[in-house]
């Protein structure tokens, strides 16, 4: 594998980023960066108008960091990998992106297991079940592997990345809205969703 570049691991929060960026690193000898530590120890933020307990992302200069300390082969763990590959400077550097799914209902019991607050739960859950991320870099899909993790032993993935690489086997294929399975689950979260909005309004 190449020395130099960057590697993504993508994916809505409890599919196993983390988890996956240490195993991975370690087998490559190389550094990970978890990017929105990272933007936050950087002071590269900004509050969220909207009032919510969530930050903005200065893309520009967060880059440029990232740029000087990605020095060698980088992992870089992220949920908005597409802000990265919008810019040459990352995807012509680019080794491959993983993304990770995670069947929606076993999602919202990681999620809850970690003690996540019940609307923060449901909004990761419903973009998880609306393939938001995979939608944001569908366009890079030929770099892409697409790992489902719903009951994968996190040992296994680097088995089965080094074998879809060896297989050519790159792509997005998982679209949680076509499981039928999921209708209903995925129904009640957004009209659970929307209730709630309601209240708050009134």
């Amino acid at each position: 594998m190449n020395e130099e570049g960057f590697i993504f691991i993508s994916g809505t929060p409890g599919t196993g980023k983390s988890t996956l960026a240490k195993l991975l690193s370690e087998e490559l000898n190389c550094n990970y960066i978890e990017v929105s530590d990272f933007a936050i120890k950087k002071n590269l933020v900004i509050p969220d108008e909207t009032g919510r307990d969530t930050y903005v992302i200065k893309e520009r200069e967060l880059k440029e960091e990232i740029l000087k300390e990605g020095k060698g082969l980088t992992i870089l763990v992220t949920h908005y990998p597409d802000v990265f590959l919008d810019d040459d400077r990352f995807y012509l550097n680019t080794l491959f992106l993983i993304l990770l799914r995670t069947n929606p209902r076993i999602l919202m019991d990681r999620l809850k297991k970690k003690g996540w607050d019940e609307r923060k739960v449901k909004e990761n859950v419903l973009a998880e079940s609306f393939n938001t991320i995979a939608e944001d870099i569908y366009e890079y899909k030929d770099i892409v592997i697409e790992i489902d993790t719903s009951n994968e032993n996190p040992n296994n993935l680097l088995d089965i990345i080094f074998n879809k690489i060896q297989s050519l086997d790159f792509g997005i294929r998982i679209n949680w809205l076509l499981n039928e399975t999921l209708v209903n689950f995925i129904s009640s979260l957004v009209d659970s969703i929307n209730f709630n909005n309601d209240r708050i309004s009134d």
